[in-house]
């Protein structure tokens, strides 16, 4: 009789790791367009971010008041509601991370055409692609919050 394997404890913990990781690329680029995006609707000359309003000349804005808003409720917002349903490993988290993954980098990639490019845009694009490459590789079901804080499975 040959003895039973088991998988050893570690066995998931590439999949872990990259759940974890991807789960606070979620809530780092949440908070991230939340803080941005209020800063800049409340000082909507860009003072805050030391952002000028000239550099949106070629976008139908003429101050940084609505995209501010639309940072904050689209990119903050949406980013907030994924982490929440990804720590949850809800049946809509994986579509909703390839989503906003693949929005981000649509939103940078209009950001460069149109405003102008900024380092910070190719660092966020990156975070758009790795978000939805990992959306797609972590593991659904069991909610991942016992999986985080190393509670066992019940």
């Amino acid at each position: 009789m040959t003895p039973r394997r088991t998988a050893s404890p570690n066995a998931d913990s590439p999949r872990i790791g990259a759940e974890r990781t991807l789960i606070g690329l979620e809530f780092g680029t949440a908070a991230a367009a939340l803080g941005g995006g209020i800063l800049l609707a409340v000082r909507p000359d860009g003072a805050f971010l030391h952002a000028d309003p000239h550099v949106l000349r070629r976008t139908p804005f003429t101050d940084w008041r609505l995209p501010g808003l639309l940072l904050a409720a689209g990119c903050g917002g949406g980013y907030l509601a994924t982490g929440i349903l990804q720590l949850r490993r809800h049946r809509a988290a994986r579509p909703l991370g390839v989503a906003a993954g693949l929005s981000l980098i649509g939103l940078e990639a209009w950001e460069t055409a149109y405003v102008e490019f900024q380092p910070l845009e190719a660092v966020f694009a990156v975070v758009g692609a790795a978000v939805a490459v990992l959306a797609l590789r972590v593991p659904t079901g069991r909610p991942a919050l016992r999986l985080l804080t190393g509670a066992s499975p019940g």
